[in-house]
C-alpha cells in the first residue's frame, strides 16, 4: 500500500500539473495541509519534501511552500506515430552488441543500455541473503533445481502478481534466466522461422533483436504516445497481412514510458482472440509505476489463455541473478519442453535469494523507495534536457520506468551523434535502434537510471553541445 506522504505528494503534483496551482503560487502553510487533509504535521511535511525533492516546490526561508517553474513542462510532448506498418525481415538490425559493448564500460557516461544503477539496488542486501541460503543448504546449494524453478520461488510470485490482476498458480509459472529467456521460449513455443511477428513502433532493440536470431520477421505498428499501440492501425494491418504473434510492452513502454489504459487493453486482448493470435507480453518495468499503484497486467484481461506473460527481476533487483518467469497459458506444457532443452533449469541460490527477499517484505520496501528515485530522476533528466539541448524538441512523460525518449531536430541525425557521443565518453541509444526499418533518424533514448551527480549533469550538457552542433 502507498504511504499517506506519497499520496498526498501525488495529489499535490497532479494540481500542479494542472495549474491549480501555477508557478509562483505560494502552496498551504505544512500546518494548514494537514488540519486540511487529517494527518500528522511530521506527514505534511513529509509529502512538501517529497514534493520540493521532485523539484515542484520550493522552501523559502519564513514564508513556506512556493510552485517552481519548470522548464520542461514546457516542452511539447511526443506526438503520435504514424506511417503505413511494413514487414521487415531484420536484416539491417543488430544493434545490441554494438551498444552493449560501450555502454558497460565503467569510464562511459551511462546512458545508453536502461539498465540501473548499482548504488540504487539491494545488492549487499540481496548478498546477505545468498549467504544465509547458501549456508542453509550446504553442499545441496550447487545442486541442479526443478525446471520450473523452485517452488518457494513461483509462489511468492504468484501472490504478488494478484497486485496485477492476475490469478495464476504457482504451476502456472516457470522461472526462466531473465525476461530474455522467458521471450524467447514464448517466440519459440508460437512461431516457426519465416513467421512475421507484430511489435510496437518504436519497441526495445532487445526484442528485435530476437526476432532476428530467430528467423522471424516484424511488422511494427505505431504507438501513441500515451496510449500505446494504435489498435485501428493494428486491427487494419492484421486484415491484411498474416502473423503468427504479437509482441507488446503494454506497461511502461521501453522506450516511451505509456502504459495502456485497462479499457485499450482488453480492446487489444479481444483482437487478438478474435484471429486467434498469442500475446507475447513483455511486462518487465510493470512494477515500477512513478505513482499510484500498479497497472493491471495485459494477461488480466485473457480469460483464454492466449496472453503468455513475461518478465524478471533483473530492472528492479539484480541484473546479474538472472531471475526471470513467463507464464505460458495455453502455450505452457510447450514452454516447459523448451525450457527442458534451452537450458533445464536455473541457479538454484539467486532464485531462493529472490524468494526470501520477497517473502520477508524486503523487496516492497525497496521498490517503493526505488520508484520514487526512478522518478525524481526521470523529472531531473527531463529538466536538464530542456536546459541544455536546442528548441524543436520533443519529449516522453513516461508512467513509470527510467527511460526517455527524445525527439530532436529533424536535421539531427542521431546514429551520427551517437558516434560523436562515443568520443567525448557518452553511451546513447540512437532511435533508429528501436526500429525494425530503422526509423527514428532524429531521436535517442536516455538512461535516467542513475542517480543525479555532477558527472550526469556535465554528460547531459556536453550531449546538449553535441546536439546543438
Amino acid at each position: 500500500m502507498q504511504p499517506i506522504y506519497l499520496r498526498l505528494a501525488d495529489s499535490l503534483e497532479a494540481m500542479i500539473r494542472n495549474s491549480s496551482f501555477r508557478p509562483g503560487d505560494r502552496m498551504p502553510s505544512v500546518r494548514r495541509f494537514s488540519r486540511e487533509q487529517r494527518v500528522s504535521v511530521p506527514t505534511a511535511m513529509h509529502a512538501y519534501a517529497t514534493l520540493e525533492a521532485r523539484g515542484y516546490v520550493e522552501a523559502r526561508p519564513k514564508s513556506g511552500f512556493f510552485v517552481c517553474a519548470r522548464l520542461s513542462d514546457s516542452i511539447p510532448e511526443l506526438l503520435s506515430i504514424s506511417s503505413p506498418p511494413r514487414v521487415s525481415d531484420l536484416s539491417d538490425t543488430d544493434p545490441l552488441s554494438l551498444l552493449r559493448s560501450d555502454d558497460y564500460d565503467p569510464a562511459k557516461i551511462p546512458f545508453g543500455s536502461a539498465v540501473p544503477s548499482p548504488d540504487l539496488l539491494p545488492g549487499l542486501h540481496l548478498s546477505r541473503v545468498i549467504s544465509r541460503v547458501a549456508r542453509r543448504l550446504g553442499a545441496n546449494g550447487g545442486n541442479y533445481g526443478p525446471t520450473k524453478g523452485p517452488f518457494m520461488l513461483r509462489r511468492e510470485i504468484s501472490r504478488r502478481l494478484l497486485g496485477a490482476g492476475l490469478n495464476l498458480a504457482p504451476d502456472d509459472l516457470c522461472i526462466t534466466l531473465g525476461a530474455t529467456e522467458a521471450i524467447a521460449l514464448a517466440l519459440r513455443a508460437v512461431c516457426s522461422p519465416g513467421d512475421t511477428v507484430v511489435v510496437e513502433s518504436p519497441t526495445f532493440f532487445g526484442l528485435l533483436r530476437q526476432l532476428r536470431e530467430f528467423g522471424l520477421k516484424a511488422l511494427p505498428i505505431p504507438v501513441h504516445a500515451n496510449e500505446g499501440i494504435d489498435l485501428d492501425a493494428l486491427a487494419s494491418a492484421l486484415a491484411r497481412t498474416r502473423v503468427s504473434a504479437l509482441l507488446l510492452i503494454p506497461n511502461f513502454h521501453n522506450p516511451v514510458g505509456f502504459a495502456m489504459s485497462d479499457r485499450n487493453k482488453k480492446e487489444l486482448v479481444r483482437i487478438a482472440a478474435s484471429r486467434g493470435l498469442p500475446i507475447i507480453e513483455d511486462d518487465l518495468f510493470g512494477d515500477m509505476a512513478h505513482q499510484g499503484a500498479r497497472p493491471v497486467a495485459l494477461k488480466a484481461f485473457d480469460p483464454t489463455g492466449i496472453v503468455i506473460h513475461c518478465s524478471s527481476f533483473s530492472k528492479s533487483l539484480a541484473p546479474g541473478y538472472r531471475v526471470g518467469y513467463i507464464a505460458g497459458g495455453k502455450w505452457q506444457e510447450r514452454v516447459l519442453a523448451l525450457k527442458t532443452v534451452h537450458s533445464g533449469g536455473n541457479p538454484l541460490l539467486p532464485a531462493l535469494a529472490v524468494a526470501e527477499f520477497l517473502i520477508d517484505g524486503g523487496y516492497d520496501r525497496f521498490m517503493r523507495s526505488f520508484r520514487e528515485s526512478c522518478r525524481q530522476q526521470v523529472a531531473k533528466m527531463r529538466d536538464a534536457i530542456g536546459y541544455t539541448f536546442p528548441e524543436g524538441i520533443r519529449l516522453s512523460r513516461p508512467a513509470g520506468g527510467f527511460v526517455l525518449w527524445c525527439e530532436l531536430p529533424a536535421k539531427v541525425d542521431s546514429m551520427d551523434l551517437f558516434y560523436r557521443a562515443l568520443k567525448e565518453g557518452i553511451a546513447i541509444a540512437p532511435g533508429p535502434f528501436f526500429s525494425p526499418a530503422g526509423r527514428f533518424r532524429n531521436f535517442i533514448r536516455i538512461n535516467c537510471g542513475y542517480p543525479w551527480s555532477s558527472r550526469i549533469e556535465r554528460g547531459v550538457q556536453a550531449l546538449g553541445r553535441l546536439v546543438r552542433m
